[in-house]
């Protein structure tokens, strides 16, 4: 174990593992990452796909040149295979969501997004693993360390040493909901229930993802023609999955799982520093979390552009306005 880390980045989602690669390998810090290996069994969480739910030209613009960058990254260390191109749709039922969606659609075509009848054609999506074996960044699981937010800064111990570190990073929602109590999250900060399943073959999609915010629901096609949904809040869960497969039931589950995650009240991305903790949060980008590693890594040693320091900036936790940068936010439930 080294002496003393740039930076200690929790988390096992593939922003966080992309995050400790690229600040080890191309800004040439010590990186200690904690996370424990996730089973190969386990459904996925999150869908990595370069398409914000945002109305905001700055997301845009960083979003098609941080998916670029990503994809240059991941070309140069031969794991272009990561990287494929999908259709994805966007159905709006609410009267708000359809205009904020046709809103969105026309910011999105000023940056290369071109859309028709809802659907997106060609867009980047993340898949796989970030496979580290070979980085120089340290990997350690979890239950070997121990976070400990203070009034005068976060304390870590590893096996009960003290472990020194110049930066710490709660790079996903697990991370968050597990070392960071209630009382110490921004307030617009919210866990939810949610859940992923995983079905029998169905009829072909109309995309190969297909998102539905008003329901809650995100439904993914895999090549086996299986869905993969991703279902937000407890409150009729089953009827919401089912009114998205509409004409394709009854349909086999072949798995479900339970679990938390986090979202913003405005629905805008919540990235930067928490006070007096001194720990960086990164929450609620949605499924352009992994694209954006680059310009993340950038800010956190210091080098952002001065415009991903802008838009990093009126992300933060502690903005004095959030209302310029609020989004389409999913109905809770």
């Amino acid at each position: 174990m080294a002496p003393r880390y740039d930076f200690a980045i929790f988390g096992a989602s593939p922003l966080a593992a992309l995050l400790c690669g690229i600040l080890a390998h191309r800004h040439g810090c010590h990186v200690l990452r904690i996370a424990d290996p996730v089973p190969h069994q386990r459904l996925p969480r999150s869908i990595e796909v370069a398409l914000p739910l945002a109305t905001r030209p700055a997301s845009w613009r960083l979003t098609r040149a941080a998916a670029k960058e990503t994809a240059d990254l991941l070309f140069s260390v031969g794991g272009q295979d990561r990287l494929d191109r999908v259709d994805v749709k966007i159905v709006a039922d609410l009267p708000d969501t359809a205009t904020a969606l046709a809103h969105l659609t026309h910011v999105a075509a000023g940056y290369g997004f071109v859309s028709r009848n809802g659907t997106f054609r060609g867009i980047a999506r993340f898949s796989g693993e970030v496979d580290l074996t070979n980085s120089t960044v340290q990997s350690i699981e979890a239950a070997r360390i121990s976070l400990t937010p203070t009034t005068s800064g976060a304390q870590l111990t590893l096996d009960g040493e003290a472990v020194s570190a110049g930066g710490i990073v709660l790079a996903d929602d697990a991370a968050i909901l597990d070392l960071l109590p209630d009382k110490e999250r921004p307030v617009n900060l919210l866990a939810e229930a949610a859940l992923a399943t995983l079905t029998a073959p169905a009829k072909r999609l109309p995309a190969t993802i297909v998102r539905y915010p008003d329901r809650g629901v995100i439904l993914m096609q895999n090549e086996d023609r299986s869905v993969l949904a991703l279902v937000t809040g407890q409150a009729d869960s089953d009827a919401r999955l089912a009114s998205c497969l509409g004409g394709m039931l009854p349909l086999q589950r072949r798995a479900t799982t339970h679990y938390r995650r986090l979202v913003t009240a405005d629905g805008a991305p919540l990235v930067g520093r928490l006070e007096p903790s001194g720990l960086v949060v990164v929450a609620g980008l949605g499924s352009v979390a992994a694209f954006l590693a680059p310009p993340l890594a950038r800010l956190l040693v210091g080098e952002a552009s001065d415009e991903e320091a802008a838009w990093f900036a009126a992300h933060e936790p502690g903005a004095a306005l959030r209302a310029p940068v609020a989004e389409l936010a999913e109905v809770r439930r």
